[in-house]
């Protein structure tokens, strides 16, 4: 798994229009708050700007994928530099959506975060859902210096679980992988790999009933004693979810088994709510997409 680079993505002239999303934003200080800056970006990727939400110095900004979603190949990379001291909240507007691919080729959803000193990175997309028949790779890398701070989340359902008689793990191809370096050293790198018949039939038992699994990932250079406790008590009794919490250092990393969406998605916010005062020093508010 390549480290990303906090250079710009260039695009290449042979990208055909449509199929490649590219999208390149830095994040700087201005008048005391971070303000977020376009580089460049291709379409389907479109740049609708960030509001401050908490009324404070962060800024958040909604990707925006125009496509709808992933088709035969496509490809979409979003690309983000935070500057020393800044902060800012990464989501998406809606659910990131693979659908068939009955030629072969691979969809791909690629996203290289660069966090300076003293920066803090909220990173909350909303989940992957790979349709029958799809081919999907996905790629979340984040790159951190030791005195940054980072609450990250990454959900993969396992279909369109409510359509018709339910698609559920009858997608042909899936690769996701998360990876956090701090310092130069990687701390945490988290592949799911089920790309034939029989290790896809192996994840669905391995999800023991389950259609959707959520992972959090929390670090700070100063998360107090006991706070990865305080987490698991916050998700413990929601419907149809199993969570299991570790802490490796300052890391703390949550992953969630759940029957419904609804359920995943409570189950991040209280890890969110956990965490983030001791991250972001301020708690978790419901994220506006409008």
């Amino acid at each position: 798994m390549a480290e990303p680079s906090s250079a710009p993505v260039a695009p290449d002239p042979e990208w055909i229009v449509g199929k490649y999303a590219l999208m390149n934003v830095r994040a700087r200080r201005r008048l005391g708050r971070t303000e977020i800056d376009p580089l460049c970006w291709r379409i389907p990727f479109q740049w609708q700007g960030y509001h401050y939400q908490d009324h404070d110095d962060e800024p958040f900004m909604l990707i925006v994928n125009s496509g709808g979603g992933f088709v035969e190949g496509d490809v979409a990379h979003f690309h983000a530099e935070l500057e020393p001291g800044t902060r800012a909240l990464f989501t998406t507007t809606a659910s990131s959506k693979f659908y068939k691919c009955p030629d072969g080729a691979v969809s791909r959803e690629i996203t290289d975060l660069h966090v300076g000193a003293d920066a803090l990175l909220e990173f909350c997309p909303d989940e992957a859902i790979p349709f029958a028949r799809s081919r999907v790779h996905r790629v979340n890398r984040i790159a951190m210096a030791p005195s940054s701070r980072l609450f990250a989340t990454d959900m993969v359902s396992a279909g369109r679980v409510h359509y018709g008689d339910g698609e559920v793990f009858r997608f042909h191809h899936l690769v996701s992988e998360f990876g956090i370096t701090i310092g130069g050293r990687r701390l945490a790198l988290d592949r799911l790999v089920a790309t034939d018949p029989e290790t896809i039939a192996a994840l669905e038992r391995l999800w023991q009933g389950r259609r959707h699994m959520a992972t959090a990932f929390g670090y700070a250079p100063d998360l107090p004693a006991g706070v990865e406790d305080d987490v698991h008590d916050a998700i413990a009794g929601i419907d149809g979810t199993e969570a299991g919490v570790t802490r490796i250092g300052e890391l703390v990393i949550v992953r969630i088994l759940s029957a419904e969406t609804w359920q995943a998605h409570e189950a991040l916010f209280a890890a969110w709510g956990a965490l983030r005062p001791a991250i972001a020093g301020k708690r978790a508010r419901p994220i506006l997409k409008c």
